[in-house]
């Protein structure tokens, strides 16, 4: 089961680090999930690479009972997420929704799509089938928010998306 540490917002890498040589044990595996954007560059657009979830530094383990006790060992900020006193996992629903949108090194990769109409396809990439979260569109800036589930309540998460071309609604599939 996944569970999410708070830690110092621009730390979260080194955080992460300190949690594998210190925190971690057998199977256990730290990371801090990743989002692809594209960013312009000297003019050049460029894949670019940033935290899906600013602050946020994710465990999966089997033992979240020691876990709290573990990350004593950290020299920095970190905070368990709980639920009142108890420490909570994602939920199944959230971690399987998660791990849909990631790739096997947590990473949600760039996606491309088009525009037909004001309905927007995504043809290729991590948002491909999830059109129907998506809550806007910022076309000129390569992006969109996405309302992505988390310890109960929706998140708004900015993911990469290139609208490769704008079609006319209406008429056959294939027509432009």
């Amino acid at each position: 089961m996944w569970y999410v540490i708070q830690v110092y917002t621009g730390k979260e890498e080194e955080t992460a680090d300190q949690c594998r040589a210190r925190v971690a044990v057998g199977e256990e595996e730290v990371f801090v999930p990743l989002v692809e954007r594209m960013t312009k560059v000297r003019g050049e657009w460029e894949v670019v690479r940033t935290r899906l979830f600013p602050g946020y530094v994710f465990i999966e383990t089997d033992r979240p009972g020691d876990l709290y006790m573990r990350l004593k060992e950290v020299k920095a900020m970190t905070r368990l997420l709980k639920t009142g006193e108890e420490i909570t996992p994602l939920y199944r629903e959230e971690e399987e929704y998660l791990r849909s949108l990631e790739d096997e090194e947590h990473v949600v990769r760039y996606s491309e799509g088009y525009l037909e109409g004001e309905r927007l396809v995504v043809t290729s990439g991590a948002l491909k089938g999830q059109e129907g979260k998506i809550r806007k569109i910022l076309r000129h800036k390569r992006l969109v928010v996405l309302e992505v589930p988390l310890l109960g309540r929706e998140v708004e998460v900015t993911l990469g998306l290139g609208v490769v071309e704008k079609r006319q609604g209406g008429g056959n599939p294939g027509e432009r």
